[in-house]
């Protein structure tokens, strides 16, 4: 098959879409839950001293937001796919999924669900709502950095390890691996990033990587929210 190149697409288009893909799913997810619970901290505090349940309250709110990421997740996705198509050179499935639509979906959602477990932590650190738009631009910055996709990251010191960290490093990975986008911009334009390959071993892996930051998330917000002994 015709590389993307060789189609007469722009030399690094894919790139270019995925990094927005996941710039979007970055920014969705976060600004969807940063303000989450600062802005009914107060309630919460007193609920939570006559008994109610830290996990129950913070369970609802994952499971709301969760719902909300995908959806989101499903509109940018769709109109990307339905705006750009798959174009000359595409896979004809994806690494692991047997429709590549669908394994890309699966790609931004995970990463949107991500990035919001990354607003309510941001949300639960916030000491104030002045706070909350200064956190949302250096979270939105940062993963843009260390997403790998603008901005080279793999095997450079300092800045593979912190990117191991952040959702967009492993969601534009997965979306890599779901596109073959080292097949599609072969050469010095693309790094050989082994999570970016089109196997079902890195897709998975970076899926796995997604999950796991998503509970580590979670537990530190349940250990910020704690109810504290007086």
């Amino acid at each position: 098959p015709k590389t993307a190149m060789e189609g007469g697409e722009a030399p690094n288009e894919p790139g270019q879409i995925l990094v927005m893909l996941n710039v979007g799913a970055i920014f969705m997810g976060t600004a969807l839950t940063i303000r989450a619970l600062i802005g009914e901290r107060a309630i919460f505090r007193r609920e939570q001293a006559v008994g109610l349940s830290t996990t129950a309250y913070l369970l609802a709110k994952i499971v709301v937001f969760t719902a909300f990421a995908i959806v989101q997740a499903a509109i940018v996705t769709s109109i990307a796919i339905a705006g750009k198509g798959w174009g000359p050179g595409a896979v004809e499935r994806g690494a692991v999924l047997g429709n590549r639509s669908l394994e890309l979906f699966t790609d931004i959602a995970v990463t949107c669900v991500a990035a919001a477990m990354v607003g309510l932590a941001l949300s639960a650190m916030a000491r104030s709502a002045e706070q909350i738009m200064p956190l949302l631009v250096v979270a939105i910055m940062s993963q843009l950095v260390f997403s790998g996709g603008m901005i080279p990251v793999t095997d450079r010191i300092v800045l593979d390890q912190m990117s191991w960290a952040t959702p967009a490093r492993w969601g534009f990975a997965a979306s890599a691996s779901t596109i073959d986008l080292i097949r599609l911009v072969p050469g010095p334009l693309t790094p050989h990033d082994r999570h970016w390959e089109h196997t079902s071993g890195a897709w998975l892996f970076n899926m796995a990587m997604l999950a796991l930051i998503s509970v580590v998330y979670i537990g530190f917000v349940r250990w910020r929210i704690r109810l504290k002994a007086s």
